[in-house]
């Protein structure tokens, strides 16, 4: 016996009140062990939902709209109408074959129970027809078919299809448009939407990849499990397929958890050879972006994960771009990318190659909010004393960041003052240490960091 929590959790699964108010009577039965009351009621229920929800493919399907109208006029006119609706609905391949076999066997088994056939039915048959009917059909928004699928590929070369490229407009729209679609038409959907991505013209690519890219980021169960199967492990092998690949990982990182070993070392190329071949100055706030990919990760799944699976790309992300914001923004509370962040910074702050040693001075002013946010005092201070490093070894602009007095880098800089006023001795190795000059660090202290302040 089912327990009667159970059955109100699955009515609740329904959205039409109607239909709410048939089962809730019909579980009312079941409780009372009227039996054959509870499936009588719940054929009821199931067969004026699946008209209903004919109504509502027929606005975009010719062959539902038939249907519906004769049904609906066979109801009126209180003619039987069951047997006709299923194998409409078979005939014109509305429904898979398991649901209408189940829809015919609902038809016999409510037949044996309204009439005296000596069938008695039993709470295992009642149980039956309550279930499965709430879980196929009553708690879906509308009949499994390939027909609304179908309609939307139609209209993927209309060219205001996505009016906006911005990620929540474009997935509201893609939200919208499967309102209506069953979870088993996901499969169907996606390879379909993957055959116009990689082989039709380049508006329909276009709002292809903004279709699948706005259902990654709606986080749907059923549909982000056909995500990963049909495109990401299918594909991601497939250098076709590697920009939408990635646009997807940057709508919903958790896409990436639990995959084959196998589909993360091909992942690892496909978000290296991105990072490998992107523009410096491509904004890294798109989601093509290897740092909008490694930050969605990061979000999604975690500093342990990212580590475990996505370290090498990090670490050639921060070697290719430094400051990448989209990146940095996320950085707080994970302090061991955070060591590697240092370490990387750090490197490029006292290169002995001018021009990178220079880019880094010249720029870092960007991210200094943002660096403060998530470096001690002492990270912040081993930046600045490579900083000064560069400037020694004759860089430019790290001679001009130091002789103004980092006042660029604000945060950054009163972060290190601190670091110095209550490690003194220490910043004096790590400054000697880094640097080579063994007068430096009290040149920096006076002239510089602290002006006239005695420490």
């Amino acid at each position: 016996m089912p327990h009667l929590h159970d059955m109100e959790e699955l009515i609740s699964s329904i959205e039409d009140n109607q239909v709410k108010d048939y089962m809730k009577e019909a579980m009312s039965c079941y409780m009372a062990n009227a039996y054959r009351a509870c499936i009588v009621l719940t054929y009821l229920a199931l067969f004026d939902d699946i008209v209903k929800k004919l109504g509502e493919l027929g606005k975009v399907n010719k062959k539902a709209k038939k249907i519906h109208d004769e049904a609906q006029n066979k109801m009126n006119e209180q003619d039987v109408y069951e047997n006709f609706l299923i194998e409409q609905l078979s005939s014109n391949s509305l429904l898979p074959t398991l649901d209408t076999n189940f829809l015919d066997i609902i038809r016999q088994l409510r037949n044996k129970s309204a009439h005296p056939s000596g069938h008695s039915a039993s709470a295992e048959e009642a149980r039956f027809v309550f279930y499965e009917s709430i879980n196929r059909f009553l708690s879906k928004p509308i009949l499994t078919t390939t027909q609304l699928v179908d309609n939307i590929l139609a209209r993927l070369d209309d060219k205001y299809f996505f009016p906006s490229t911005s990620i929540t407009k474009t997935s509201a729209i893609v939200k919208r448009e499967i309102s209506n679609l069953h979870n088993e038409t996901y499969p169907y959907l996606i390879n379909k939407l993957l055959d116009k991505y990689l082989s039709s013209s380049p508006q329909v690519k276009t709002n292809a990849a903004f279709f699948l890219t706005g259902l990654a980021y709606l986080k749907n169960n059923e549909s982000s499990s056909s995500i990963i199967k049909y495109v990401i492990d299918s594909k991601c092998s497939d250098s076709k397929c590697s920009n939408l690949i990635l646009r997807l990982i940057s709508a919903n990182g958790s896409l990436l958890l639990n995959l084959e070993t196998t589909t993360y070392d091909r992942l690892r190329s496909v978000i290296s050879e991105r990072i490998k071949n992107v523009d410096i100055s491509y904004k890294d706030s798109k989601f093509s972006h290897p740092s909008k990919v490694l930050s969605s990760i990061l979000q999604a799944c975690g500093e342990d994960f990212m580590l475990a699976k996505f370290k090498s790309p990090l670490i050639e992300l921060f070697q290719k771009n430094i400051f990448s914001i989209s990146f940095i923004v996320h950085m707080n509370s994970h302090p061991e990318i955070v060591k590697i962040y240092l370490k990387e910074a750090c490197k490029k702050a006292g290169s002995f190659t001018y021009d990178e040693a220079n880019y880094f001075s010249r720029n870092i002013y960007d991210v200094d909010e943002h660096l403060s946010s998530f470096l001690s005092g002492r990270q912040a201070f081993l930046i600045i004393a490579h900083i000064s490093k560069a400037a020694d070894n004759g860089a430019n602009e790290a001679k001009s960041l130091r002789v103004s007095n980092f006042s660029s880098i604000p945060e950054l800089k009163e972060a290190a003052i601190e670091y110095i006023k209550s490690n003194k001795k220490a910043a004096q190795s790590n400054y000697q240490k880094i640097t080579g000059n063994e007068d430096g660090f009290d040149i920096l202290v006076k002239n510089f960091l602290l002006n006239n302040l005695e420490i």
